[in-house]
């Protein structure tokens, strides 16, 4: 994304970087082409890095069983979620913030997906919202987001497993096909019973 931004500012873009008081990988105090809007939420910095240590762990952890895999993914999935629902409530409850992003008269939001809430962001501010989106287990994003074509008989699910390719024996496509169930439920539970219920209090 920052080349993104640095090819923005180049080309005499104004841009302006929303991010919360307690994000670890946003350096918002260095001095920087274009502006920062900070907004502060009660989770503290340190509890944001131990969350993003998780998931990066368990993205490269390769020595867990399928069972743990699951049972870990899960578990990162809920700390990830209630970081989610502080982000959320900090952008929305803060009347200021809003009052100042309407009156900016932002021509597009510009997000990576693991920025919460930008969605509904862009919709409330009634401007085109662009995602700079990698990858996601599964492509569970991809797919059931953008629609993105991906037989499980021919794309591997990219989860932990980095032997499956798109020549895959049987067993390798009934073992791709289990991964694609399993992230596509956790990914339907985890919208149903969090994002869900967030959306619904902010909105």
């Amino acid at each position: 994304m920052r080349a993104i931004i640095d090819a923005l500012v180049d080309r005499n873009h104004s841009v302006t970087v929303l991010v919360s008081s307690s994000s670890p990988t946003v350096p918002h105090t260095r001095k920087e082409r274009f502006d920062f809007n900070v907004f502060k939420v009660n989770t503290k910095k340190e509890e944001a890095s131990a969350v993003w240590s998780d998931f990066i762990h368990l993205w490269i952890n390769e020595t867990a069983n399928k069972y743990e895999t699951v049972l870990n993914i899960w578990r990162v999935l809920t700390n990830f979620m209630e970081l989610v629902d502080d982000i959320c409530k900090g952008m929305f409850y803060n009347e200021d913030l809003l009052h100042t992003l309407r009156e900016s008269h932002y021509d597009v939001l510009f997000s990576d997906p693991m920025m919460p809430c930008t969605d509904l962001m862009a919709e409330t501010l009634n401007i085109p919202h662009v995602l700079s989106l990698r990858l996601t287990f599964a492509y569970t994003f991809e797919r059931l987001c953008g629609q993105m074509p991906a037989p499980p008989s021919y794309v591997p699910a990219i989860a932990l497993q980095d032997h499956l390719t798109d020549r895959m024996s049987f067993t390798e496509r009934v073992e791709n096909m289990l991964l694609y169930i399993v992230h596509t439920t956790i990914f339907r539970l985890n919208m149903k019973f969090t994002f869900d219920p967030i959306y619904t209090e902010i909105s």
